[in-house]
């Protein structure tokens, strides 16, 4: 009786071990089966997330497979554009010289296209068709309903260059001086981007075109701009703008 069981478990573990490493079966990567999902879900609407972000991811694929040799992730807003292919870093190699396969693991994506719409929530479908190497014909699809909430822009309400809290119209160059930027209202769970432009351009050095102000604050201050050395006094003003009207800063006099 014991032979027979030393036996049957000696089987289960071939099988158990061949099924692991046989190129197209399914590893267990997650428990379920998002295998594409976003892990952004706060958008702010009207403004492209690649403009203000710099390309910052939006969203985490995983290949189940231990080589998939078809692998179409896709996206659709809910808004009308349908579905479409984001960009991924998940990079095709070569099996053994003859097949084109993406490995194993988690993978990132990005929609630099992509410009939320009108404020609320809204479900985001995800998409994964893959069919592993090895597998008989026939790919297997993965949905996923991502739910998604769009905010509103807040307006601009002031805009001022202060130094140590202050006020500041005067500053030499060379020397820093902080940006600071107030909302009329808090900022909601996706932050506020804030778009910057310096007159005359090229005065301040690392003023970024973007700047966002966190969540449920009213307030941000964007500290130590330095201020470039002029020949001769010259002045700056740095438009900021949401939605609603532009604020401009006072004017900075920069001195040699």
């Amino acid at each position: 009786m014991k032979t027979r069981l030393s036996c049957a478990s000696a089987i289960l573990a071939v099988i158990a071990a061949t099924t692991l490493f046989l190129p197209g079966h399914f590893r267990t990567v997650h428990g379920a089966t998002d295998y594409m999902v976003l892990t952004v879900k706060d958008f702010e609407s009207g403004i492209s997330y690649r403009a203000v972000q710099s390309h910052a991811p939006i969203g985490l694929l995983t290949n189940p497979c231990s080589q998939a040799d078809n692998f179409v992730p896709t996206i659709d807003w809910n808004d009308g554009t349908g579905e479409h292919k984001p960009d991924t870093n998940a990079a095709t190699k070569m099996f053994y010289s003859k097949v084109p396969v993406i490995q194993n693991g988690d993978y990132l994506f990005w929609d630099d296209t992509h410009v939320a719409a009108d404020p609320g929530p809204q479900i985001v479908v995800t998409k994964l068709v893959v069919h592993c190497l090895g597998d008989p014909p026939g790919d297997r699809t993965f949905l996923t309903r991502n739910f998604v909430n769009i905010y509103a822009r807040i307006p601009l309400n002031q805009a001022e260059f202060t130094k140590k809290g202050e006020a500041v119209d005067t500053v030499k160059g060379h020397d820093t001086v902080d940006l600071t930027l107030t909302l009329n209202a808090p900022a909601p769970a996706s932050g506020t981007w804030v778009k910057l432009e310096t007159t005359p351009a090229g005065v301040l050095n690392s003023l970024p075109p973007y700047f966002r102000i966190p969540a449920r604050q009213t307030q941000a201050v964007i500290p130590d701009i330095e201020v470039r050395k002029p020949a001769a006094n010259a002045t700056v003003i740095v438009t900021a703008a949401t939605v609603g009207r532009p604020q401009q800063t006072q004017q900075l006099t920069i001195l040699p």
